[in-house]
């Protein structure tokens, strides 16, 4: 009976030391299932560290704000009250649930080619708030704006037509020369014909016997040549031909102060008239012809409106005007005319200006700036909808994709004045203001959830660990348990076969 007793506890510890076993190897099958979880958080945390976004920036990345459909398609300080388009891959403005409402009255299906015209008063009203009327007398005055802009641009043009027909002649030298006309030596009361003089072997003009009388003369002599050719130059070209005079009395002025000889160096010449040894007068000459030269060399070098130029057989020649002349008279009065046209048409538009101006404040007028653009792109290139598009780090993802482009709006005009707008498209990275930094809260929130899930698998190892210590434990309690017992068997076996044998 003893015997049985004994086996039947055998049993029992036996089948309880297999159970601690089983334990023992799930619990380890579980250790090494939390091994790979931590090394899978380890990872995910890993490649969140490396995780970079788009920002936008104003001052070349010094500070950053978030790169937002707000920022981008909404009036505000960020983007300087200027719309950046988020646009697809097919060139659609993408446009949220708030402005899809919008989008809708412009292209009911989203196609290109709306028309926003006809809501425009309707949308601006509900999205700045000002009253419709209000919105009406803007676009009136801001059309009356258009017109006298238009108004004065259509002057000018026809101005700048008339300025090309300006009577005009093409002069070679001598017949410029010949312009300077007649001229009197008032240090000896005679006339000399520039036009004789220049080129000839006696070119000398007379100026006067003392430093004094020769430099008043000069600035008399070169008086009377711009005079002489002043009705034929324009005012531009008046204004060069006197700094050309200025530029030739300072000259010729300074060569007076030092020429005491004949010895033919300088444009001006002092001659000595002898009786014998006997000097019995001294007096200042000007080479005509080199005047003449230093006059037009200064001239040429002005510049002046197109005056100078060449003919087909190479040589200088000038453009010319006789101011004097019925035909050029009967020019200068249209041209005048149109003058007057277009001084009264830039009143009407500083007018008109000015009543636009008082609408609205700047501030409105930026704001309603801004949609314009927006609907007007709208209108132009068609719409998509997509309400996940707000959400910063789905349009991130977009961008970084190159699933979406940023598309900047520019206004020009063509030659009749109408105004539109080019579009350039651009992939984010490769705008100037976008910049790929470190995503510091991606950052922030993987290490927050990698401590958290670290911490979950720490206890769950812990508390395997202990359990795994206690099952430990009482297996070594069962085997000494169970030596005891086969040991008491097998000496009650001995004894039992010893008492029959």
């Amino acid at each position: 009976m003893g015997m049985a007793a004994s086996q039947v506890r055998l049993l029992q510890l036996t089948a309880r030391k297999n159970d601690i076993g089983y334990q023992l190897q799930n619990l380890s099958l579980q250790k090494t299932s939390l091994s790979r979880d931590m090394q899978r958080v380890t990872k995910e945390y890993q490649n969140a560290l490396s995780t970079k976004t788009l920002k936008w920036s104003n001052n070349s990345g010094v500070t950053y704000v978030d790169l937002s459909y707000a920022n981008l398609m909404r009036p505000g300080s960020v983007n300087g009250n200027v719309p950046y388009l988020i646009t697809n891959a097919s060139g659609n403005v993408v446009v949220d649930s708030q402005y899809q409402k919008y989008a809708e009255m412009i292209s009911a299906d989203g196609s290109a080619g709306g028309d926003y015209e006809s809501v425009r008063t309707k949308i601006l009203s509900s999205l700045c708030g000002i009253s419709s009327e209000d919105i009406e007398e803007q676009q009136t005055t801001q059309q009356a704006v258009v017109d006298a802009t238009n108004k004065v641009n259509g002057l000018i043009k026809e101005r700048d037509i008339l300025e090309a027909e300006e009577p005009m002649k093409d002069k070679t030298v001598k017949d410029f020369v010949d312009s300077f006309g007649t001229v009197s030596e008032t240090a000896t009361g005679k006339s000399v014909n520039v036009g004789d003089l220049y080129g000839s072997n006696k070119s000398t003009f007379t100026l006067g016997s003392d430093t004094s009388s020769a430099k008043t003369n000069l600035s008399s002599l070169l008086d009377s040549l711009y005079n002489n050719i002043s009705n034929y130059l324009s005012d531009s070209d008046k204004e060069a031909m006197r700094s050309a005079c200025n530029t030739a009395y300072t000259d010729i002025s300074g060569q007076i102060d030092v020429n005491t000889d004949n010895s033919g160096q300088t444009a001006v010449s002092k001659e000595d008239k002898k009786i014998g040894n006997l000097v019995i007068s001294s007096t200042y000459k000007v080479d005509m012809t080199q005047l003449i030269d230093a006059i037009l060399g200064a001239y040429e070098s002005k510049d002046c409106g197109g005056t100078v130029g060449t003919n087909t057989n190479g040589s200088t020649v000038y453009a010319w005007r006789d101011t004097q002349s019925s035909e050029w008279k009967e020019w200068k009065a249209s041209y005048d005319a149109k003058e007057a046209e277009i001084t009264a048409a830039n009143e009407e538009l500083s007018t008109a200006v000015d009543a636009a101006n008082q609408v609205f404040t700047a501030a409105d007028e930026s704001m309603i700036d801004f949609y314009d653009q927006l609907f007007t792109a709208i209108a132009d290139r068609g719409w998509v909808g997509n309400s996940q598009v707000s959400d910063n780090d789905y349009l991130n993802q977009m961008l970084q994709n190159n699933q979406y482009y940023i598309t900047k709006m520019e206004a020009v005009t063509d030659s009749e004045g109408n105004e539109s707008y080019e579009y350039s498209e651009s992939i984010a990275s490769n705008f100037d203001n976008i910049y790929t930094v470190n995503d510091t809260d991606a950052q922030n929130e993987a290490q927050v959830e990698y401590e958290y899930e670290k911490s979950i698998i720490n206890e769950k190892e812990t508390r395997i660990d202990t359990r795994m210590q206690d099952l430990e434990t009482e297996q070594s309690a069962i085997n000494e348990m169970i030596k005891g017992i086969e040991s008491v068997r097998d000496d009650n076996t001995d004894r039992t076969f010893s008492i029959f044998s």
